[in-house]
């Protein structure tokens, strides 16, 4: 019961409590997915786009899809999603893998300001609305082809083709943070990835070992936001 009613973001308190789990773990979860929903708002229209393409049966959106879904979202939070914040979003949905900052930027040059910071402000800007993840492990960036979700998202890494691909975490970042808590600390975020081979899953004939190893190289070495104003 407990499973099924958090894959559908709809536990109660009573189901909670009624729950055979024990109370720390209880009140981890409360105040973790509290934590979440607040840092994360996702009502009304946003709820929607949020749900939209997670559900059970329903189509893979398409780039302009997400787009479209980027663009009403950051509408609803006053804001918009700039020529420059478009196509960064476009050039990470038509990616075949995570990509750096400064492979991000590369893809700005001839559309406007192709300075770092211009670059850094997009990523955050779409990482923040939901549709774009930071791979810590890389310091590289990854559209989500299924949209922006409620709940925390785990990645796999594939070492070989450098390629990413959604997990899910039922429980997972939630155990973790409870973990945490337990322990008498705070906790900000839960951020899970795994690494390993794709076995050929992900397509590891175009392999890419210099983004999957998150070495620096001239091309991929991440950029030192405080050093270009």
């Amino acid at each position: 019961m407990f499973l099924r009613t958090l894959r559908q973001d709809k536990i109660s308190d009573a189901e909670l409590n009624g729950s055979s789990l024990d109370d720390s773990t209880v009140t981890s979860y409360k105040f973790y997915m509290n934590r979440l929903r607040k840092t994360s708002p996702a009502s009304g229209q946003r709820r929607l786009h949020r749900r939209r393409w997670r559900n059970p049966g329903q189509p893979k959106p398409t780039t302009a899809d997400l787009i479209q879904a980027a663009s009403e979202e950051a509408q609803l939070e006053g804001k918009s999603l700039t020529h420059i914040r478009k196509h960064v979003l476009q050039v990470l949905l038509n990616a075949a893998r995570p990509l750096t900052a400064y492979e991000v930027l590369d893809a700005l040059e001839g559309v406007g300001s192709s300075s770092p910071p211009t670059a850094y402000r997009a990523l955050d800007f779409l990482t923040e609305l939901g549709f774009v993840k930071r791979i810590e492990s890389l310091n590289a960036y990854l559209a989500l082809e299924q949209g922006p979700s409620d709940a925390p998202i785990a990645l796999f890494i594939c070492d070989t083709c450098g390629q990413a691909k959604e997990i899910s975490t039922v429980g997972v970042a939630e155990a973790l943070a409870g973990a945490a808590i337990t322990e008498g600390v705070s906790v900000r975020q839960v951020s899970v990835e795994i690494r390993g081979s794709c076995q050929g899953e992900l397509g590891c004939p175009s392999a890419q070992p210099r983004i999957a190893s998150g070495a620096d190289t001239p091309d991929s070495a991440p950029v030192d936001q405080h050093s270009h104003k």
